[in-house]
């Protein structure tokens, strides 16, 4: 592993330590094994084995191949004109309002128990069920490209595995969820490929590590990491995506290259510095008293 991977793989730990105090199963406190990559029930009845939680999400660029145009999507959390892919976790259960009603029309009909146990949904019903709940997106073919590991997910789910998927839509008019997005559009290739340049990646990179500074300073301030943040710099960047730290980044560089990831020349994002900054933070005060 890389300095990168093990600060990521140490602030999942963490932060996994620190919310999962107690033994799911009787209740007595956890307490840390092998150094940390585990626990076990301190009861000595129990001795339940508890290993660190991974919550799995599907992460797509969903692609109009007749039109040669992919779906990028905003948060309203991103920083400005930052623009990403579609992505949403696994249901456990597909327990979804289009679910439960097919459940009642087939209890009415012919009486099956509606109440059954449903298995969890695949990863390509995920995909094609996150497009349609987020943007109204029909998808029909759902073709994987690749995965990472995430560890800097909120304290309720710090570890999480991002599956990658180029999904192909069925329909094209847009109804985007504002619950869930800012807004959602179809941009070309050739916006795309303008946008993973070098020189409007290095625009963004200004921007980008103004924003650091100013949550360095807002840190020593006793301010939260998550503060408003829309710092702009005198020559913004019209659109861009994560770096290339992050799956989104490489599943729309395959994309807008047809299949051949091009290196833009930087290496070194917003990413590393904000996890540093964000481990130095954490509270292990569980090693300590363990």
């Amino acid at each position: 592993m890389g300095d990168l991977a093990i600060a990521g793989h140490a602030r999942a730990l963490l932060e996994w330590h620190s919310t999962a105090r107690f033994c799911g199963a009787c209740g007595s406190r956890a307490v840390p094994a092998e150094a940390g990559r585990r626990k076990q029930c301190s009861n000595e009845s129990c001795k339940k084995r508890i290993y660190p939680r991974v919550d799995p999400v599907v992460i797509m660029l969903v692609i109009d191949k007749e039109n040669d145009c992919a779906l990028l999507s905003r948060q309203s959390r991103f920083v400005p004109r930052m623009w990403s892919c579609l992505a949403g976790f696994i249901e456990d259960t597909k327990i979804t309002w289009l679910y439960y009603t097919q459940i009642v029309i087939a209890y009415c009909r012919d009486g099956s128990d509606s109440e059954k146990q449903i298995p969890g949904e695949s990863l390509e019903e995920a995909v094609r069920r996150e497009t349609w709940e987020e943007t109204g997106i029909e998808v029909g073919e759902v073709i994987y490209h690749s995965s990472q590991p995430w560890p800097v997910g909120p304290s309720t789910m710090p570890c999480q595995l991002m599956v990658g998927f180029f999904a192909y839509a069925k329909s094209l008019e847009i109804h985007v969820d504002k619950k869930e997005l800012e807004d959602a559009q179809w941009q070309s290739r050739e916006d795309v490929k303008k946008a993973l340049t070098f020189a409007e990646y290095e625009k963004a990179q200004r921007t980008n590590a103004l924003k650091v500074n100013q949550i360095c300073k807002g840190v020593e301030k006793g301010q939260s990491i998550s503060a408003d943040l829309n710092v702009e710099t005198e020559e913004p960047a019209p659109m861009f995506f994560p770096g290339p730290f992050a799956i989104a980044h490489h599943l729309i560089s395959s994309w807008a290259f047809e299949g051949a990831p091009k290196r833009t020349g930087i290496e070194h994002g917003i990413f590393p510095c904000l996890l540093v900054h964000y481990v130095n933070l954490l509270n292990v005060e569980w090693y300590n008293s363990a």
